[in-house]
């Protein structure tokens, strides 16, 4: 594994947890397939803008969902192992910018409901 230092454990400020045989290995995939699903997650909204417009607050719903666990669900989940200080050393990114994307995506949600005269 080449770049999961900078991922996984700069950018999302998880520590290293060793073991034998190397937990890490397992973790590193996890976060990968995660990373592929948003890979895949974009493609679909990309094809929607270009072709199926009419999906488009659908796919708001969905980016909705998302952010709005990462701002309420993430929380409640990431308290525990935040407050043990053993596998993470801060928040990540994403769940700091989380409040502002999901009133973003309200206000996109919304506007993609107008429709056009």
């Amino acid at each position: 594994m080449l770049f999961e230092q900078y991922g996984f454990h700069e950018i999302a400020n998880f520590t290293i947890i060793a073991g034998d045989p190397d937990p890490m290995i397992v973790i590193y995939r996890f976060f990968s397939l995660w990373g592929f699903a948003q890979l895949i997650f974009c493609l679909v909204c990309w094809v929607v803008i270009f072709r199926y417009r009419a999906l488009i607050p659908l796919m708001y719903l969905l980016w909705l969902f998302e952010w709005s666990f990462r701002t309420f669900g993430y929380p409640l989940i990431r308290e525990d192992i935040a407050v043990q200080g053993i596998y993470t050393v801060g928040a990540t990114p994403g769940a700091v910018g989380a409040p502002y994307i999901t009133f973003l995506l309200i206000i996109l949600f919304s506007l993609s409901l107008i429709q056009k005269k």
